[in-house]
């Protein structure tokens, strides 16, 4: 079922976490997943850190009822493309909808005042 949100929220998952960590978003600071993830001392998996290595691949699922369609960096689509994470269509296309949860690289998603599950 759907929630509709009044502000945002970011709620990690991931294997190395005991619980579901939730992060409220101040819309005005900015930044990117993985520097929240970083101020918020949650182990995304990084490297370069920024957008050359895609070792901070994440699955980024909305947390609300429509779909909507994103577009991806070229840099960005070129490295989930050969990390596996997308497909060679996905690659071509201008945007792609988030909804089933796609993978973004943590580094690159530039979060905003919005309601998401990142997995990882």
């Amino acid at each position: 079922m759907c929630e509709v949100f009044a502000m945002g929220n970011v709620s990690f998952v991931g294997m190395k976490l005991p619980d579901r960590i939730q992060v409220d978003v101040d819309h005005d600071a900015g930044g990117s997943l993985l520097d929240l993830a970083r101020e918020h001392r949650i182990p995304l998996p990084c490297d370069c850190m920024r957008g050359n290595c895609g070792a901070c691949a994440v699955k980024v699922a909305p947390l609300r009822c429509e779909t909507s369609m994103i577009r991806l960096s070229a840099r960005e689509r070129y490295l989930l493309l050969t990390a596996g994470k997308i497909s060679k269509v996905q690659y071509h296309a201008d945007s792609l909808p988030d909804h089933p949860p796609l993978w973004r690289l943590a580094c690159e998603y530039q979060v905003a005042d919005e309601k998401i599950m990142v997995a990882f």
